[in-house]
Parts: C-alpha cells; sequence; structure tokens
C-alpha cells in the first residue's frame, strides 16, 4: 500500500495466532487455512560438471497442510487445470491414505480409505476431468483408487504376495492407468495396466533382486516407459515396452547407484533420469538419452545429498530435479539453464526434504510437496511461483468498506495495510456485543486481524489518493461465506450478478431470492466506497447492474446462521437464472425525512400499504438499516423496529424504512437521530411531505421536549447534535386532518355602507395568530390588513378602508384578501378570498 496515515476496519471478533518460522515471515491465509512462508534464499556454492555455477536466489512460498497430521512415506502431487495442487500422503495416526485439495483460500483434506497395516507409497495422476487417481502399497497388496465425482472407486490391483512397495502410476490417452511397482515377495519389476474390463499384470524384470524406486511415464504411443533400481548389481536400470515386449537397459552403474530414480520423457520421448548414488558418493545425478548413449552428469556432490528425487521436465526440456540435502536436512532444488546447474535450498527449516514430489506448471515455476522428518512429520508444500497480485486505487480521503479478490500473502490486516497507517486505527465489529473495537496498529494485537477472499473491512485513508498493492492468491472454487444472526460484513470475491449467489441453510440450497423470501436473508446489499461513509445498495433485478464489485465490502443481513455462496466464475463470468425483477411492494405512499449535520447526511423512510401489518413486515416492506461506519460525528438517523418480538428477527434494531398498514386511525413511526458533533445543529426536513394523503396531517415530535410540528405548514425542524453516544427521539404521527386541526372555517368580505373599503369576516377552529394581506389581481402587495393579530377560535370581523400601506386611496377594482393563521404549535392554515372595491 502506498499513502499516508490511515486506519483499518475489521468486522468479525475471531482472531488467527501469529505463526513464527526461523526466517523473516509473512503468513498466508488466516482461519482454516495452512501457514505460508515466505522464505528468501540466496545460495553461494553450486557445483557442476557442465560450468561454474552462480548464485541464483529464488522467492518460495511454503505451506504446512495440517499440524496435525502424522504423515509417512512418499507424497505425490499434481495440479489441475487452475494450476491448483493435489497431493496424495499417508498418515499414520490412525493409518490412512489422504487427499489434500487447494481451492485457491483453503486445504480440504479428506481420506480415502484406511489401512490395519502399515502403508507407505502412494502416486497420484488427475484425469482430463481434474479427477484423482492414486496406486497405493496397503495391506501388503497394491491398490488403486479413482474418485468418480461423489465418492472413491477402490480397487485391488495385485495381492499375489507382499506387492506394490514403490509403486508410480501414469494415466494414457483414455484415462486409464497404468503402475509399475515392487513385488518384495519375488524381488521383481512388475507392471499393471488397466484395460477397460480388468487388470493385466507383467514382471517385466526378475534378474536378480530388482524394481525398487520404480516410475513410470507414458510415451506418445501410450508405451509405458519405467526406471528402477537393480538392487543386486547397484547399478540404474530402465525398461520399454513395446507392442509386445520389454527392453532392458542398464544406465549406470559405476559405483552404488539407482535409488531414488524419478523418469520423465522430453518430446522426443528419450528418457531422462534423476537417481542418487549412495556411499561412499552420496551424490544426486542425472541421465538423459540421446538416442544412441546415456549423458550422465553428477548434478550436486555438496554433502550427503541426493537422495529421495523427483524430476520434471519444462516447457523447453530443461529438467528440474527437488531431492534431500541429508547433511543439512532440507530441502534442495536443481534446475538445468542450459549451461550449468541451478541448485537452491528450499526449505531447511528441521529435518525436511522426505519423499518430495516435483511438478513444473505452464508458466515454468516449480511446485514441491515434502514431507517433514522428526516429530512433527508435516506434508508440506512449496512453490516458486509468486502470488498473484492486485492493485486498487481509492480516489479520495476518507472511509471505504473494501474487500480482497485474492488472498493476501500475508494474512493479516497489520502486514497488508497497517504498515503504511502509521499509528492509525483498525476497528472490529463484535457480532454478538455490536459496535467497534480499537485496537491500535502499532500494538501486537493488529496481527491477529486475518485478511481473506470472504471478509471486508473499514479502511480509512487520510490521504487525497490511496494505491493498495497486494500480493497472494486468487479465489478458487465456490466461496462459501459464514453468515450469523444479523450484519455480515463480506467480500466480493468475484464479479458475480445477485442472482447467481445461493444461501445454505444447514444443507437446504435456495438462490438468493428464494431465501429472501423464506425469511433467511436480505436480497439487498449496503455497500460504502466513496469515502463518505454513506450507503449505497445493489438489489436483484437493479438497474444498471446488479452485480457485486471487486474490492468493494458488502453487509449481509441474516435472520438465521447460514452460509452465502459465491460461486466461481465459469467462461465468460457468473452467469445463473435470473430471476424476474420483484414486483413493487404495493406502497401506497412514502415520506422520506432527512438528518444533516455540516457534511453528514442521512435518511429514513416512512411508508403505508395494505398488506402491512402493525409490526416488523419482513424484508420485503420493511428495509433494515446497516451499522454505520466507524467515523467520528457520523450522523444517523434510525427508526426503531418492532423485530425484538419477531423470533430470530429480533437481531434487527434499525430500520431504513419501515411500512404501516393503510387505514389506521393515528399510525405512528418511532426514530432516533444520533451521533454528529454535540452542540452543532442538526435539521430535520421533509422534502416530499406532498406524497402524503390529503385528509391526513403529519406531526413530528420532539419526545424529548415535547415540541410538536406540522409538517405540511414547516419545512425542517432544527435542533443541537446528542454527540455524546445518546439519542434524540422523535416520533412521526400521521393524524386525521379533522381532529384537532386548525382550519379557516370561513372567509368572506362585505363592502362598507357610506365608505371605501370592506368588512373581512372569517372563523377558526382554534386560537391562531392571524396575517391578513391585500394583493391586487397582479398578486402584488398593495397593504397588510393586520400584522400578528393573536384571536381565539370562533368569528371575526376585521375592516379594511381600501387604503395602500402608504396610505393613498386605491382605485376601483377588484383585490384579492389573502388570511394566515398559525397555532401555537406551528401549524398553519391559509384561505383567499375576492374584494370588489367601489365608491
Amino acid at each position: 500500500m502506498c499513502g499516508t496515515a490511515g486506519q483499518v476496519c475489521l468486522w468479525g471478533d475471531d482472531q488467527a495466532a501469529a505463526s513464527s518460522a526461523p526466517f523473516k515471515t509473512r503468513c498466508w491465509g488466516g482461519t482454516g487455512m495452512g501457514r505460508f512462508v515466505l522464505m528468501t534464499v540466496i545460495l553461494c556454492g553450486v557445483v557442476s560438471l557442465a560450468a561454474a555455477g552462480v548464485c541464483a536466489p529464488s522467492a518460495w512460498y511454503i505451506q504446512a497442510l495440517d499440524a496435525a497430521t502424522h504423515a509417512s512415506g512418499e507424497t505425490s502431487l499434481a495440479l489441475d487445470a487452475n494450476g491448483y495442487p493435489h497431493i496424495s500422503f499417508f498418515d499414520v495416526n490412525p493409518e490412512a491414505l489422504k487427499y489434500a485439495v487447494w481451492n485457491g483460500s483453503s486445504w480440504n483434506i479428506q481420506t480415502v480409505t484406511t489401512s490395519s497395516s502399515p502403508s507407505t507409497y502412494t502416486s497420484l495422476a488427475l484425469d482430463a476431468n481434474g479427477d484423482a487417481h492414486i496406486s497405493y502399497y496397503a495391506s501388503y497388496g497394491l491398490s488403486y483408487a479413482a474418485w468418480n465425482g461423489s465418492s472413491w472407486d477402490i480397487q485391488d490391483v495385485d495381492g499375489g504376495g507382499d506387492v506394490g512397495r514403490y509403486c508410480s502410476l501414469a494415466l494414457d490417452a483414455n484415462g486409464d492407468p497404468h503402475i509399475s511397482y515392487y513385488d518384495a515377495t519375488n524381488h521383481d519389476l512388475k507392471y499393471a495396466a488397466w484395460n477397460r474390463s480388468r487388470w493385466t499384470v507383467e514382471t517385466v524384470d526378475s534378474e536378480g533382486w530388482v524394481g525398487k524406486y520404480t516410475s513410470i511415464s507414458l510415451d506418445a504411443n501410450d508405451y509405458p516407459r519405467v526406471s528402477y533400481h537393480d538392487w543386486t548389481n547397484q547399478d540404474l536400470k530402465y525398461a520399454a515396452r513395446g507392442m509386445h515386449t520389454w527392453t532392458i537397459q542398464t544406465v549406470d552403474r559405476i559405483g552404488a547407484v539407482g535409488e531414488s530414480t524419478s523418469l520423465a520423457l522430453a518430446g522426443t520421448g528419450y528418457p531422462r533420469i534423476s537417481y542418487y548414488a549412495r556411499p561412499p558418493l552420496y551424490d544426486l545425478k542425472y541421465a538423459a538419452w540421446n538416442g544412441t548413449r546415456w549423458n550422465i552428469q553428477t548434478v550436486d556432490s555438496q554433502g550427503m545429498v541426493g537422495d529421495l528425487t523427483s524430476l520434471a521436465l519444462d516447457a523447453s526440456g530443461y529438467p528440474h530435479i527437488s531431492y534431500r540435502d541429508y547433511t543439512n536436512g532440507a530441502l534442495k532444488y536443481a534446475v538445468w539453464n542450459g549451461s550449468w546447474w541451478d541448485i537452491e535450498t528450499v526449505d531447511s527449516a528441521g529435518s525436511v526434504g522426505l519423499w518430495s514430489s516435483l511438478v513444473i506448471d505452464a508458466d515454468g515455476f516449480a511446485h514441491i510437496s515434502y514431507l517433514v522428518g522428526g516429530p512433527a512429520t508435516d506434508v508440506k508444500y512449496a512453490t516458486a511461483r509468486p502470488p498473484a497480485a492486485a492493485s486498487h486505487e481509492l480516489p479520495a480521503a476518507g472511509y471505504y468498506m473494501i474487500s480482497f479478490p485474492l488472498t493476501p500473502s500475508s494474512a493479516t490486516v497489520h502486514d497488508v495495510l497497517c504498515d503504511d497507517l502509521g499509528d492509525g486505527n483498525y476497528y472490529m465489529w463484535r457480532w454478538h456485543g455490536g459496535g467497534y473495537a480499537v485496537v491500535p496498529t502499532s500494538l501486537p494485537q493488529c496481527q491477529y486481524a486475518t485478511t481473506s477472499t470472504q471478509r471486508a473491512y473499514w479502511l480509512l485513508s487520510a490521504a487525497a489518493t490511496l494505491d493498495i498493492d497486494v500480493g497472494g492468491t486468487l479465489a478458487g472454487g465456490d466461496q462459501v461465506i459464514p453468515l450469523q444472526t444479523g450484519w455480515n460484513m463480506v467480500a466480493a470475491p468475484y464479479e458475480a450478478t445477485l442472482d447467481s449467489l445461493q444461501v445454505d441453510n444447514g444443507g437446504d440450497v435456495r438462490s438468493l431470492a428464494d431465501a429472501e423470501a423464506a425469511g433467511w436473508v436480505l436480497a439487498t446489499f449496503y455497500y460504502s466506497h466513496d469515502g463518505t461513509g454513506s450507503y449505497s445498495t445493489v438489489t436483484i433485478g437493479q438497474t444498471p447492474a446488479d452485480t457485486l464489485a471487486l474490492w468493494h465490502g458488502y453487509w449481509v443481513l441474516a435472520a438465521l446462521d447460514c452460509s452465502l455462496v459465491v460461486p466461481e466464475p465459469t467462461g465468460g463470468g457468473a452467469t445463473a437464472r435470473r430471476v424476474a425483477e420483484r414486483a413493487p411492494a404495493g406502497l401506497a405512499w412514502t415520506l422520506d425525512v432527512r438528518a444533516r449535520c455540516g457534511s453528514f447526511v442521512d435518511r429514513i423512510t416512512i411508508a403505508a400499504a395494505d398488506a402491512a401489518s402493525d409490526d416488523f413486515d419482513g424484508f420485503a416492506l420493511d428495509k433494515p438499516k446497516p451499522p454505520p461506519s466507524p467515523d467520528e460525528g457520523r450522523l444517523r438517523i434510525a427508526l426503531k423496529s418492532d423485530a425484538e418480538t419477531n423470533g430470530p428477527l429480533r437481531a434487527i434494531a434499525d430500520l431504513a424504512m419501515e411500512t404501516k398498514r393503510t387505514g389506521q386511525e393515528a399510525p405512528e413511526w418511532q426514530f432516533s437521530v444520533s451521533g454528529g458533533v454535540k452542540g452543532n445543529p442538526v435539521m430535520l426536513s421533509w422534502p416530499n411531505v406532498s406524497r402524503l394523503p390529503r385528509d391526513r396531517r403529519a406531526i413530528l415530535t420532539d419526545r424529548d421536549t415535547g415540541h410538536r410540528t406540522f409538517m405540511r405548514t414547516r419545512a425542517d425542524y432544527q435542533f443541537g447534535a446528542p454527540g455524546d453516544g445518546s439519542s434524540r427521539n422523535f416520533t412521526v404521527t400521521l393524524g386525521p386532518a379533522h381532529q384537532g386541526a386548525l382550519l379557516i372555517t370561513s372567509l368572506s368580505a362585505a363592502p362598507l355602507r357610506g365608505s371605501r373599503g370592506a368588512e373581512l369576516r372569517f372563523s377558526l377552529s382554534a386560537d391562531a395568530t392571524v396575517h391578513i394581506s391585500i394583493l391586487n389581481v397582479a398578486g402584488r402587495l398593495v397593504e397588510r390588513a393586520r400584522e400578528s393579530l393573536a384571536v381565539e377560535a370562533g368569528g371575526h370581523t376585521v375592516t379594511w378602508v381600501g387604503r395602500s400601506m402608504s396610505g393613498t386611496a386605491l382605485p376601483n377594482g377588484l383585490y384579492l384578501c389573502v388570511l394566515s393563521a398559525r397555532a401555537p404549535d406551528g401549524e398553519q392554515a391559509r384561505r383567499v378570498c375576492a374584494i370588489a372595491l367601489r365608491r
């Protein structure tokens, strides 16, 4: 983020524990996510047969899947079409094959199957649909699991003795599995393939004790190629199957070599193999077939290195190898740059690097799964792919509801935003307690407030413009956002239309519109993204758009605990059935009451409808009002709901609109005004009072002073702002016009006998102050016959002598008499009559 001091405000009351690491760290993710650690590693000692090494610093982003895992044996990694990692591994407590999938914001881990005997070896591949296929060794046999879209289909492949160790899986063009593995009973290399109806099993090599550390790949014709270890001769071997037979070669026989093999095929179909040279060498080696012979290199010989290798080729055909550095207990990574091997330490936090599995994505970035040794035995994932980046500009100083369209590379508000906010504050909204909790950014508590693609925040920008630059992981998959009863600040993970959203109420999933009809949630979302802290709305069917906007935060009201489901966009964006625009609520009339204090403006709406009740009418006729921004001095006007007596809606305390039933004798609307700078004037106004029925009179009563204002005859009412957390309370009453109203029941003008002028006669229904003006037919004032004449209720007569304000006699002709009356409580009345002036 670039800018000057400001503040961050967070909605929520959960806290994520700060993570620790031996290096300077930044944490990815929040609640429910693993710990991502950014490690910058600079290597200063690279050995290569090709050329002298150079330092090749890289950034690795490292995550532990689950601290509760007690993993053993191999990990196996694959990437789906989105580039998200999938990992298979074994958990020994209890003994179970596990499958982990990154959905863009968190790891989903499921148990594929359990085993009653030690299980160590697993190999994973994804088919064209992204469904997982896993070969594994359990209960001393080779088994195979395939995800069918809803559950795992599990088959026994080979149970003839102790078989299935070091299994390696590849899928052909039809998605059918091919598996190489070790027969520990007969000490043979074996191969199994699914022929669309059953498993065919072959013994590939039985010369001596052979077949450990197998690795399989399929060529362009789906023929299998297998690298493996010859334990009898301590050699590296390679087997290639044609249409009917296997051809076997010894690749390297110099020294004790061939353990931990990993095979990949170049674009030419030529094999490439990484492998380990045992003592006394302890080296990482690499063999490449050029069509006539094997070229062999020592990749790394610094210490005891090269065990448990994994090989992958990039788009240029360059090899990348992950492997273990036993001397330092580290995971290392080597890549051929066209001239020499660049070597890096990926992770050295403890005893790490066991049973790594390496994949290179389409952009050439490495992804590695591996085990942590020792008592932790966790599964970790590292990638060299930098986090996605996003930026957003806030165009002016002020308050903004913001969210992130990605999970930032640092999970904390402090790291993402507070670093550039000086000693400003951010605020947490507490669901059950209400109100904002203030936490100074200079204190450690700021680090516990997590960011995610599901939650929104209040941000105060003190700069004229503020640029937010965030790196992280883009949201992926359907985002399921928990909602608690009451108001929730949620993010916009995608540009999704409101009618594509769903609500999950304990497994009952409905569209947003249907969920509103059921009384679960309000289908109108509130947002504030103009710096003023005031709210705008987005609603299904709204024009010009009913779409969530990236970087905006939204208030969502729920009448019960449920979840908002924001589907991941597909193809051209989020699509869903378009519901018809909801019909108007059948309102008879509406009246806005506005409050202004300085630059702060807020409003409420009172209304009447035949379908309304005397209580809370749900979301169709009564509109809730979200909590205010945390801006000090913010003015707030809110109707008081009767929801306390309405079951799950009792959490809704304030309304922006309240609708009463038409036909009531004298309905009342109660509202309060709070905030503002104490003592500063607050003006209430009602500019559209003409919408009220003509046979009704509206009275505004200040309940704290008893003062009444007749809203048809006064345009506003002013008072001093509470400003100290208290409220000023008001009532709007809509009563019949004939009950106690100030009325001028008659007004007439009779010529004076024997002189110029007229006798003006009128009757009042109540005591009032009277003003009488004489106008010519052009509407110009010619005389004030009476000014501020106090009279009682009843009939009255006033004489006008036919002269102007200067005392000049007026010519004969037609004039108008305008009589205005004002009652002590402010109610006014007015009538007009004609006067014929003659001698």
